[in-house]
């Protein structure tokens, strides 16, 4: 197939991961694949054109291609995107954010290409509706993709696309970078010995990531187990007043470990927990940090929020509360007294990680949406 990928972004995201991770395989399979992004700025440290040139494709960056609706910037990308499109005869486009899927809409629908138009939703606790949402699922959409059931059943209930055109796919993950037989912790860079009890967390250390509530947790176990070390892996502009400082007032920072950002041991330093805590979805709602912590098998304790449910069942791979500090403090608890349940834990969300965030599956069911979508479009033409 002759495929083109649409990103309207710079930044290396999770959904931007998904989608250079998917086009590098494609590509790897014999598919004609083009991957167009937006230009980082100049000096930006990390980009995903960079990224997915390193993954071996060849990214295009002469559109804008910006993230959020600019007047003037779609509707140059919308004449150059048409004549592109003319050019290079692509079977499917793939759209994977609302601005990208816009432009490749009113391009397609300006042009005599017969390309079919998919997307991916990364929106994994549902959809904003409204007119836009139904402008680009019911009038510009041949197949779409959503990431969690609930956001399926949504788009169904709205009646925004019928049934046998909205797929739910599993986000896949890494599983030879997060596998547990070949990854070893890294626990020494922090003097950590082998048998403390160690919870972690992922996260860009944001106002909105509800930091205040997990160091009012940590408080409470810390105080039952003075011993109980917790790594918060991430950084943020605002780090030492979200959560240094307050830590330091609460008297438990001893007990924390600031990792930063890591990106080349990340599996090590994630691989040096007993438990993770997962609060809430950032930039992306497929919740990516929760299944490569599943891939590692590490127990997550997860808030009931967006399709955290759907990846987690809870007493069985992990656990999923309300998200109260009592709550999690209760968890957290539970977890370190009860170790043959938390390796039991883990060793079950290893197992489903295995069986459902397969990238050569979900690879295969991606194509198998993509030929749908283009018998259906080449039998309306």
């Amino acid at each position: 197939m002759n495929i083109l990928h649409l990103f309207s972004n710079w930044k290396w995201t999770g959904p931007a991961e998904h989608a250079a991770s998917l086009a590098a395989r494609q590509q790897r399979a014999g598919h004609r694949v083009v991957f167009a992004c937006a230009a980082p700025p100049e000096g930006a440290e990390q980009s995903l054109a960079g990224i997915a040139r390193g993954a071996g494709l060849c990214p295009v960056t002469d559109f804008r291609l910006l993230k959020h609706f600019n007047l003037r910037a779609n509707l140059g990308d919308i004449v150059r995107l048409r004549r592109f499109l003319q050019q290079h005869a692509f079977d499917v486009v793939h759209a994977h954010l609302p601005n990208d899927h816009f432009l490749a809409g009113m391009a397609l629908r300006t042009c005599p290409a017969k390309s079919a138009l998919v997307r991916t939703c990364y929106d994994g606790g549902g959809i904003s509706g409204g007119l836009r949402a139904r402008l680009l699922l019911s009038g510009m959409t041949d197949s779409l993709i959503t990431v969690s059931e609930r956001t399926r059943e949504q788009i169904l209930a709205g009646r925004y696309l019928p049934a046998d055109r909205v797929w739910k796919a599993d986000v896949p993950v890494d599983l030879e970078r997060f596998d547990p037989q070949r990854v070893r912790n890294n626990r020494p860079d922090f003097n950590l010995s082998p048998d403390a009890i160690v919870g972690g967390i992922v996260a860009r250390v944001q106002r909105h990531r509800r930091f205040e509530v997990l160091l009012e947790a940590l408080r409470v176990v810390i105080r039952e187990f003075p011993s109980f070390r917790f790594m918060i892996i991430g950084r943020g502009t605002h780090i030492h007043e979200i959560a240094v400082k307050p830590s330091q007032r609460m008297g438990i920072r001893t007990n924390l470990i600031f990792t930063g950002y890591r990106e080349d041991n990340f599996p090590e330093t994630l691989a040096c927990l007993n438990f993770k805590l997962y609060l809430m979805p950032g930039s992306d709602g497929a919740c990516r940090a929760v299944r490569e912590s599943m891939a590692l098998g590490i127990p997550v304790i997860a808030a009931n929020r967006g399709m955290l449910p759907e990846i987690i069942t809870s007493q069985r791979d992990g656990l999923i509360v309300e998200d109260t500090p009592d709550n999690l403090a209760l968890a957290m608890l539970y977890m370190i007294e009860h170790p043959e349940l938390r390796q039991e834990y883990g060793h079950n969300a290893c197992l489903k990680a295995r069986a459902q965030f397969n990238p050569e599956q979900h690879a295969g069911l991606v194509d198998n949406v993509y030929r749908q979508a283009v018998d259906r479009r080449r039998a309306r033409a």
